[in-house]
């Protein structure tokens, strides 16, 4: 069986473990995974990723970090909403895919939770970028919105935050990558553990 991580560069942390396949569009987001004309195509290649799927394998949902460091905040400061509203429409228009891709296909699906704020700052330079410490309590607040939705629609969540994460809320010093973007491959047992509490295949 082979478990098809499906999402943005976090997805990469499996990159060093025989159980995974690795399936990255150019930076897809959560919220951008519903729309059909999205640069990234993302919804494309979960389609033709789904081709590839057989019934003991699993997907995992790998999105949301790009919308957690840098477009809810964004959004908030420029539409006047707040960040929790704005994280529960996120979660709602990526669970719709999520739903639809076990329920149209038959397959099992799950989703990761997005890791605690990493140090990358505004890389981009957007006229609106969080604080370290304000992109920390949106991921929590996602991670939070993201378990309810899962619970409610029966889908497996895999959270790894408490693994990893430090006393401020931050991403651990002995889980971040050196360009302060990413999650080490050393978390990926973590995210074998909790998956196999839903699919036991996975630890064989």
């Amino acid at each position: 069986m082979k478990v098809y991580a499906f999402g943005d560069s976090h997805a990469g942390k499996f990159g060093g473990s025989d159980k995974f396949v690795l399936v990255g569009p150019p930076a897809p987001t959560a919220y951008g995974l519903a729309n059909e004309h999205s640069r990234s195509e993302s919804i494309l290649l979960l389609r033709a990723m789904l081709w590839h799927v057989k019934p003991e394998d699993v997907i995992l949902f790998v999105l949301g970090e790009i919308d957690c460091r840098i477009h809810i905040h964004r959004q908030s400061v420029e539409s006047g909403e707040s960040y929790q509203r704005i994280c529960q429409q996120t979660v709602d228009r990526y669970g719709r895919i999520v739903k639809a891709v076990r329920d149209d296909n038959d397959v099992n699906v799950a989703v990761l939770d997005v890791p605690p704020a990493v140090a990358q700052g505004n890389e981009y330079g957007y006229e609106h970028y969080g604080t370290r410490d304000q992109r920390a309590l949106i991921a929590l607040t996602f991670n939070a919105e993201l378990e309810f939705w899962c619970e409610d629609n029966g889908i497996c969540f895999v959270s790894i935050y408490d693994d990893i994460v430090d006393y401020r809320g931050w991403l651990a010093d002995e889980y971040a990558v050196e360009d302060e973007a990413h999650v080490k491959e050393s978390a990926t047992p973590f995210v074998v553990r909790e998956l196999a509490k839903c699919f036991p295949q996975v630890a064989g």
